[in-house]
């Protein structure tokens, strides 16, 4: 979500602990992850150097939150997912559903050593998700071709971007939370998001992009100057010598993140609730902020200067900068807003 430099750590002080209790030569998990870099990631930081750790056998299984969710409702029970990664949002759904159990702060000691924000609870107070990084979705321009650089989601309708703008579509992550962005500058309720789509009817953009991948693409051909990206991306296309710069907008860049769960009804428990718990961790989260620069959910963890420059929130800010979305709001209102950008937008 790059060309980067990658730290590696020796996750010492997990092995340690975890090796004071070997686990069988046969234990193993399945875990619901992401593809591509984000899952390379995932793989690099936390799940080799767990079975490093514990002897623990962790077999990925690559795909989208959308995807997972189906595969726990078909899984229900009898799973064969004993921990997945999942996005904010969908994270909700399946909480809502009953396909992923409570996470215990009494077996999962790492929970104590998490930022406030990264720990999400459901109206009983129990913990359904545990977060592994933020990310965000912010300004992005060419500092070649734009003149006055953009400081407010407010600026993309400034006629020097006319026709070469770009914002990611409601089948994005961050689709439906951006409208609900631009639905929070105006004053309104995403429920009424008619007036925000009325505006976006007078933004000249020259593509939405359904993918970060095709948003950048977007960018590297010259076809958009600027736009709503993710930081992620931003930084990568300038470590390609790309004349692309990332700004915070004032209102704040729109945070999510990945988020790992336990699966309800996994025979596997135990292990799963192992794995957890070495992924928020002080190192596996230093590794991820290192290497795709996504923001630490975990307190006190060291980082380069170069990944602090890259946080999502920008250089200095913390997860208090970001626009966390309301995922509930945005859950009960995204059909609703997906049919009618659709209607009045995309079919234009």
């Amino acid at each position: 979500m790059k060309n980067r430099r990658i730290t590696t750590f020796t996750f010492t002080a997990f092995a340690t602990a975890f090796l004071a209790a070997p686990a069988s030569a046969q234990e193993s998990i399945t875990v619901a992850t992401y593809g591509g870099e984000w899952g390379a990631a995932l793989q690099a930081c936390i799940i080799d150097p767990f079975t490093e750790a514990t002897g623990i056998t962790v077999t990925p299984e690559p795909g989208v939150s959308a995807v997972t969710l189906s595969k726990l409702l078909q899984q229900k029970d009898a799973p064969v997912l004993d921990a997945v990664w999942m996005d904010g949002g969908v994270s909700e759904q399946a909480a809502a559903q009953g396909i992923v159990a409570p996470i215990d702060p009494e077996k999962l000691p790492g929970v104590a050593g998490m930022l406030e924000e990264g720990v999400y609870k459901d109206d009983e107070g129990n913990i359904f998700a545990v977060s592994t990084g933020y990310y965000s979705l912010g300004l992005v321009y060419n500092t070649d071709q734009v003149e006055t650089a953009p400081k407010s989601w407010k600026d993309l309708w400034n006629g020097e971007y006319a026709g070469a703008v770009t914002f990611p579509s409601p089948s994005n992550a961050m689709g439906v939370p951006f409208l609900a962005e631009l639905a929070k500058v105006e004053g309104t309720p995403l429920s009424e998001v008619d007036p925000v789509l009325d505006n976006i009817k007078e933004l000249q953009v020259a593509a939405y992009f359904d993918t970060a991948g095709a948003g950048t693409n977007l960018f590297q051909s010259g076809e958009v100057v600027a736009g709503a990206h993710y930081a992620s991306s931003a930084y990568a296309m300038r470590d390609q010598k790309l004349p692309i710069a990332f700004v915070v907008p004032e209102e704040g860049a729109i945070g999510g993140d990945i988020r790992l769960h336990l699966v309800a009804n996994t025979p596997r428990m135990e292990a799963a609730e192992k794995f957890v718990d070495f992924a928020i961790g002080k190192e596996p989260a230093a590794c991820m902020a290192e290497r795709i620069y996504v923001g630490p959910a975990t307190k006190d963890v060291e980082l380069s200067d170069d990944a602090k420059q890259r946080m999502p929130w920008g250089e200095g800010g913390s997860v208090k900068s970001l626009s966390l979305p309301n995922w509930n709001e945005i859950n009960d209102n995204r059909a609703t807003v997906i049919e009618k950008f659709n209607r009045t937008v995309a079919a234009r």
